[in-house]
This record gives structure tokens, C-alpha cells and sequence, in this order.
């Protein structure tokens, strides 16, 4: 096994290091000694203790599933996060929260609770997250003090038809023979299918082969405490009981109020059907309810226009799932992953031959159709075969970390985007001394979307799937100071019209090819000092304004766990967009993982699709420390594209600006991730639009409101005057989340 990061922490730090009594179930409870003096140096002997000397005070745990308690208000109308001095859990969704926190009474650890979670979030929010998904974690290990980032993202499967992208046909797709038929009228190989969402994007060829429970696997087998058959049976028994339809899942398949694209930004309601729809600009498919799988299970019987959920607080059952976890559970992460099996085959089966035959419907980009007319899905066969369930491996990577504000961060490095960016804006907003400001203020906004756009443009052009290319040296340097310091001076008092890019003549090194199969994940910390040569070739120019849906919004689902051992995990999981590819086999919602992965400039080097490459995703759960070692926050969220900018401004409000952690999670969003800066609509924050635009020199095309359903989760941890532990957990009031622990 490979040395994993060490996190320097003082002795001062309580940790499972000291724990003088173990015990395990209900009822029981363990001892921790107070935090230790700082050891002598080698070869001194210790002192003898003084006669009479006070005795150090010792933290008692107790474990007793009986006392895990639901955050009050929650979901939906948390104000105040739950507060806990033995252990603490929180997601997305209440009862997945309450089946970890149960785990975690039982005397499990954090990886134990998370795939508890995990199981339970796949039942309650299929829409989100799964084991049809990817997931990557970060973890804290008090015992040794070291933080370890784990990679479970989906991946391409080893066919990939030859083509540079998942929207071009393959020879399948045009022939007419075998079963297929042409997915369009007209098409050649080569030719674009259709880069549309609604079509392509949401489709078999979309799917990524799942990382989510090998990940799960992989890091249980160095931190369970709990044995794997054990933290299955909630989930079962919910899936086959039944669930409630929840407000929020209500809304992503329909609004009653009005026709809504999948950034949650209202549309022209043509029809008069108040849908949600699948769409692309001006472009527009069939709303969600029209897919045979979602429908079946979700959405109302008796509606004749398949447009309708069912109501909010319906039960709702899923044997096959049910059957699938079961199985898992019993047979381990082998039993899904086999290629022989019952599970793997029975997903390909659903995404190959049964897609047939290809269809799409959507007309030429551009072209507006209202969504009753679009009431045929796309339907086009996946390249994945069972043998690419057999080759999947979820790898460990070294963490990105950074110091900002004082906290030392780590997070997950590349692919994920969304730890480069959160390390970058928060730099740049450290050099803007930002906490002069007020929060949320005009002054406050226009620096964060100022340095979010810069992060932003420079991320889609530089972090794709190390493996492929020299993404990490690459990462360095944009996260360096001297870097730092140069994009923070081109924050002024007037927004940029448009953001450039840096390039080589910044010291950022070109991009260079690497072979993926010598790749070492634990080759090189990112973040790590990298020395460059300057080179002399001028930077590449840019808008860096890419297309507005280039990637989804208001997705995904996120854990934070301290376990009663003083462990700690930040998990972000999903299947992508919502739904994903709105295809279900063996009970679960299948990703579409592979709409990731960039079809044109800028990041279409770094980020084009390839035989076994993972995409880039915005997915960052992060863990943070302060000066003095001791675990201070950990966070996460949900969201799609601007997920780093709701973790910058979670970890603002907490860290810089003293606010509860429920309320800084709950503040107004923003986001600049297209490149413009973005408020959320419905909220106070939308009225500042228009002071950005008098203000601060943007435009109305640079300057909007649209939806940003962010869905954080985290723990803060503050410590009493004996240096015990006092996590506070929260959950976004946006969705159906809660904390839940004592």
C-alpha cells in the first residue's frame, strides 16, 4: 500500500489516537483521554508526573442508536444546525441521514455510515445519486492524522466506436442490419447525433460504467469498523416498504406553477404544459414523465399526457432495488461488478439491446418545439459490455490542499474541477480581503463572481482526467501565488467583459499527451510547490464564455460524517443530471456521466472522450483544519456546475464572517460558471443584479438571475474548554435534507 498524505497536526488535536476503552452497540460508550501535552523531542526522557497532579479529563462517547435526533425544522425549514458531542451525519435526504447516524450509534465508522447513506439515498433520491453513479470522498483518519481523497468517478467504456466524442454515430448506429436501425434520417458514421440535451445527453450512449460502489469498497477495506452485510438492511427494507414522494423530487419531474428548464430557469411555456422539460436553448424535449422507466415508477397513472408525478407524500416501492441491494449486501461490491453475474449483465442488457431501435426526435439545434410535441425519447443503444464492469477500479489520489483564511483545506484534486476552482476563488478572494466587505453585499458578490469566472475559465481549459495529460503540473501552477496574485489584480472595480484566459506565457506549462497506462495516482500531491520555466509562446486568447448548458446544474447529492471515534468523511455522489440518463436497470437510475466530456473548445483536449477516461466533474468534498490541526469543517454540496461556488460561499460565511453553518449554507447563491455572473432566482439576492449592472460596469448579458439549487451538507466543529468536540450538522433548506446525530 502506498504512503497516503500525512496531515501535520499538533498533539493538540483529539483524536481516536487516545482512546483508552472500546466499545460497540447500543448503550455503550468509550473514554478519551484529554488532549495530550506535546511530546518530548526523541532521545529526552519524559518527566516523572508531580505528585498529586490533577488528572487530565477524559471525553466520553456514547453509542445508542435511541438517541439520533433529526435537525429541527428539517426538511425544508432548517435555521439552526443540530448540535452533537459524540457523533454527527448529514445529507440530502432525512431518512438517509437518520439510517447513518443509527450506524454510527452502533458503533461504525464514518465509511461504515456513508455507505449506509449511500444505500439509503439510492432509494429516497434516485433522481440524484446511486449505485448507477460515481462518487469520490475525502477522508480524515484520526488515528494517524492523514487525509486521503478516493476517485470512484464513472468512466468511459473500453468501446468507443472510434469516435472523438459520445455525439458522433458509430457504424451501429447507421447500419440496418444485426437489430439496429438509423438513429436519424440521414446519418453517417462520423456524423453528430445530436449534442442536444434531451437526445443524446440523455441516452444509453450517455452511460459511464459506475464507480460508486467499488469506491465504497475500496475505502471500507481500510477504515470499516462494521462488517458490509451489516449496513444494508434500512435500505432494503425502504425500498421494499415504500417511501414517500418527497416536495422536492416532486419538483424535478414537474412544476405547477410554470414550464422549467434543468437549471430551474423559467421557459417560454409554449403548450401551456407546466413541465419540466429537457432542454437545450431554444430546444426542447420531452418532459420527464414521458420516459417510460421514470414514468412507470414515478409518475401518475391515470395522467394521459405522461406529464404528471405522483403527489407529493405517494408511497412509492422498488422491489427491484430492493433485490439488487440484497444482493450486494450478501455478495459484496464482486457481485455487481461481476461480468458474469446478475447484476452487471442485466445493466448492459438494458442499455444495449434494449434501447433498440435508435430513435431521436429533437429537430436541428435551434429550433423551438413545444414539449407536447416532443413526446418520442431518444433512444440510442450504449458501447458498454459487461467486461468493462470487470476492468472498473476505483484508485486513491493525493488530495489538493491549500491554506486560505488560516484553515487548511483538502479537497479532491483532478478530474474534479471543483477543488481547483474552490482553492483558486478563495485565493483570489484572500488577496481581495473580502471579509471588508459585507456579506452578500453588491461589493461582496462582484468580487466572487468576478473570481469565479476567472477560475472558471481557466479550469475548463486545463483539468480533465490526469492520466491523459499533465493536468496536475498544469493545476499547480494556476493555484500558485505568484499566479494568484496576477489574476487577483485583474479584479477591479468593473467587471471584465470578457475573462481572459492564462496561457504559457504565464508559466502555465502546453498541454502534453500522456500514456494513461503508466499513470501513477499517488505520483505527486497536487498543490505541491512545482517549479516552471516561463515560456515565451503568448497565451491563447479567448472569451471564456463557454455555450450556457455545457454543463448541468442542480444535481448530485452530499454526505459529511464525524463518527464517534473522531473520524471524518466528505462524500459527493451522483449519477449526474438529474435522472441521468432516466434509464433504470436492476432497479436504479443509470448515469449519463459521459455528457461530460467536452465536444468542443475550450477544454476539448484535455477533457475529449477516450476508451476508460473519467470526465471532469464540479464535485469537490472538502475537510478543513486550523492553525492549530484541529478539525474545523466538513462540507460538500450538490449542484452541478457551480457546486465550488456554493462551497466557497458556505465556507466564507462560516470561517470569515461567524455565521452558523446552517445559515451560511442557506444564504442566496451565486455562481460565475458560464463565464457571467449569476444570482439565484427567488431570493433577495436577485434585486443585486441590477446594482452589478449600475455599479460595477456589467451588462444584462453578463449579469443574470437563473435557478441555482444548491444541495450542501456539513459539519462544523468548534471545542470546549477542555478541548472536547462540538460538531454543529446542516443540510440545504432547499432540499430534503436534514442532520442527525447527539
Amino acid at each position: 500500500m502506498r504512503h497516503p498524505f500525512s496531515l501535520p497536526l499538533t498533539a493538540a488535536v483529539l483524536a481516536a489516537g487516545w482512546l483508552t476503552a472500546c466499545g460497540g452497540g447500543s448503550g455503550s460508550t468509550f473514554s478519551l483521554a484529554a488532549p495530550a501535552p506535546q511530546p518530548p523531542s526523541a532521545g529526552t526522557p519524559a518527566p516523572a508526573p508531580a505528585t498529586g497532579a490533577p488528572v487530565p479529563p477524559t471525553r466520553t462517547v456514547a453509542f445508542d442508536p435511541a438517541r439520533c435526533t433529526l435537525q429541527a425544522g428539517a426538511p425544508y425549514g432548517q435555521t439552526v444546525g443540530i448540535t452533537g458531542t459524540n457523533l454527527m451525519v448529514t445529507s440530502a435526504d432525512v431518512q438517509a441521514s437518520l439510517a447513518g447516524c443509527r450506524i454510527l450509534a452502533a458503533g461504525g465508522s464514518a465509511i461504515d455510515a456513508a455507505i449506509a447513506v449511500q444505500g439509503m439515498l439510492n432509494v429516497t433520491e434516485p433522481f440524484a445519486s446511486g449505485l448507477g453513479g460515481g462518487t469520490v470522498i475525502t477522508y480524515y483518519d484520526a488515528a494517524t492524522k492523514k487525509v486521503r481523497a478516493f476517485d470512484g468517478f464513472s468512466a468511459a467504456p473500453a468501446t468507443t466506436g472510434g469516435v472523438a466524442d459520445i455525439y458522433r454515430a458509430v457504424a451501429q448506429d447507421v447500419s440496418t442490419t444485426g437489430g439496429f436501425n438509423v438513429c436519424k434520417s440521414g446519418l453517417t458514421a462520423g456524423a453528430s447525433i445530436s449534442s442536444q440535451q434531451g437526445n443524446t445527453n440523455i441516452s444509453a450512449r450517455a452511460a459511464g460504467v459506475p464507480g460508486t460502489l467499488a469506491v465504497l469498497d475500496l475505502v471500507h477495506k481500510s477504515y470499516g469498523r462494521l462488517a458490509w452485510n451489516k449496513l444494508w438492511d434500512e435500505s432494503i427494507a425502504t425500498a421494499t416498504n415504500g417511501f414517500p414522494m418527497t416536495k422536492y423530487m416532486y419538483q424535478t419531474l414537474y412544476s405547477d406553477s410554470g414550464e422549467y428548464d434543468d437549471d430551474g430557469n423559467p421557459v417560454s411555456a409554449g403548450s401551456g404544459v407546466p413541465a419540466w422539460v429537457n432542454s437545450a436553448g431554444p430546444a426542447r424535449g420531452a418532459a420527464r414523465c414521458k420516459y417510460p422507466d421514470i414514468n412507470a415508477r414515478y409518475c401518475l397513472p391515470s395522467d394521459a399526457t405522461q406529464q404528471k408525478p405522483l403527489p407529493v407524500g405517494t408511497l412509492i416501492k422498488n422491489a427491484e432495488l430492493a433485490a439488487t441491494l440484497t444482493k450486494v449486501r450478501d455478495g459484496g461490491a464482486a457481485a455487481f461488478y461481476d461480468p458474469a453475474g446478475s447484476i452487471a449483465p442485466a445493466i448492459v442488457a438494458k442499455l444495449t439491446t434494449g434501447q433498440l431501435p435508435c430513435a431521436s426526435i429533437l429537430p436541428a439545434a435551434g429550433t423551438a418545439i413545444a414539449p407536447s410535441t416532443a413526446s418520442t425519447i431518444a433512444r440510442i443503444p450504449s458501447l458498454m459490455t459487461a467486461a468493462d464492469f470487470a476492468s472498473y477500479k476505483a484508485v486513491e489520489r493525493k488530495p489538493l490542499v491549500g491554506t486560505r483564511f488560516g484553515m487548511t483545506i483538502f479537497t479532491q484534486p483532478a478530474p474534479s474541477f471543483g477543488g481547483v476552482v474552490t482553492l483558486y476563488n478563495l485565493g483570489l478572494m484572500e488577496r481581495k480581503a473580502i471579509g471588508s466587505v459585507g456579506f452578500n453585499s453588491t461589493a461582496w458578490l462582484h468580487l466572487l463572481t468576478e473570481g469565479s469566472r476567472l477560475a472558471n475559465a481557466d479550469r475548463r481549459n486545463i483539468v480533465g482526467d490526469p492520466a491523459y495529460s499533465n493536468v496536475n503540473a498544469r493545476v499547480g501552477l494556476l493555484l500558485s501565488p505568484a499566479y494568484l496574485d496576477g489574476r487577483a489584480a485583474l479584479i477591479t472595480g468593473t467587471a471584465l467583459a470578457t475573462v481572459p484566459v492564462g496561457g504559457t506565457a504565464d508559466g502555465i506549462p502546453a498541454f502534453g499527451a500522456t500514456d494513461p497506462t503508466t499513470y501513477d495516482t499517488l505520483a505527486r500531491a497536487p498543490g505541491a510547490p512545482v517549479v516552471l520555466a516561463r515560456a515565451t509562446t503568448p497565451s491563447r486568447a479567448t472569451s471564456g464564455q463557454p455555450d450556457a448548458r455545457s454543463e448541468d446544474w442542480n444535481t448530485t447529492s452530499n454526505v459529511a460524517v464525524i463518527d464517534g471515534f473522531g473520524n471524518a468523511l466528505s462524500m459527493t455522489t451522483t449519477i449526474n443530471t438529474h435522472w441521468g440518463a432516466h434509464i433504470e436497470a436492476a432497479g436504479m437510475m443509470i448515469n449519463n456521466v459521459m455528457s461530460n466530456f467536452s465536444a468542443s473548445t475550450p477544454g476539448l483536449d484535455v477533457n475529449g472522450y477516450a476508451a476508460f477516461k473519467r470526465p471532469r466533474s464540479s464535485i469537490a468534498p472538502a475537510i478543513a483544519f486550523d492553525a492549530d490541526g484541529r478539525l474545523r469543517l466538513v462540507w460538500g454540496s450538490a449542484g452541478g456546475g457551480p457546486i465550488p461556488d456554493y462551497i466557497v460561499k458556505t465556507f466564507l460565511g462560516h470561517v470569515v464572517y461567524g455565521m452558523d453553518l446552517q445559515a451560511a449554507i442557506n444564504a442566496d447563491n451565486f455562481t460565475g460558471q458560464n463565464g457571467i455572473a449569476q444570482l439565484e432566482a427567488g431570493k433577495p439576492i436577485a434585486d443585486e443584479v441590477a446594482r452589478l449592472i449600475s455599479g460595477y460596469g456589467n451588462t444584462s448579458s453578463n449579469a443574470q438571475v437563473t435557478g441555482l439549487t444548491s444541495g450542501l451538507s456539513g459539519i462544523a466543529v468548534g471545542y470546549d474548554a477542555n478541548g472536547f468536540p462540538i460538531y454543529r450538522g446542516a443540510a440545504d433548506n432547499r432540499r430534503n435534507g436534514g442532520a442527525s446525530g447527539y
